[in-house]
């Protein structure tokens, strides 16, 4: 079967069928990071320069699934983008203005965390509570909640 032969439409279902296919196996196998709707609901994604969104991905992915915490060096960061350790470190405040990281020393002399901060709250208290007049209190990170 000659695959540009095909029609559109069965393209599309094969298309769709390999994504499916990659995506429940990446979950299941590969480490991954998740970006959520907010990021383009509250304008971050239009607002942060593309090497700040990089640096995002960057610490998302080597930051630990429950904590969000990552204590890559500034050093290795920019080695990797092949940048100046300035440069990161310019990309890192951008992030901190947007709320979308903090990053500090645990200890004197020690190495640096960097935490991702969770964005979209209001979103989810919006989907989790429609009802305003309800005198809840609540974690809004409490997973039985909704």
């Amino acid at each position: 079967m000659d695959f540009d032969k095909l029609p559109n439409y069965r393209r599309a279902e094969i298309y769709r069928e390999n994504y499916g296919k990659w995506k429940r196996n990446s979950l299941v196998h590969i480490g991954f990071f998740p970006v959520f709707q907010p990021l383009k609901e509250e304008f971050l994604l239009k607002k942060l320069s593309g090497n700040a969104l990089k640096l995002y991905l960057y610490l998302g992915l080597n930051s630990g699934n429950t904590t969000g915490e990552t204590w890559t060096s500034i050093d290795t960061i920019a080695k990797y983008f092949d940048k100046s350790p300035r440069a990161i470190s310019n990309w890192i405040k951008e992030l901190e203005d947007h709320q979308l990281i903090i990053r500090m020393q645990l200890a004197p002399n020690e190495a640096a965390h960097t935490f991702l901060k969770p964005y979209g709250t209001k979103m989810l208290y919006d989907k989790i509570f429609t009802d305003k007049a309800t005198e809840m209190t609540f974690d809004l990170f409490d997973d039985n909640s909704g």
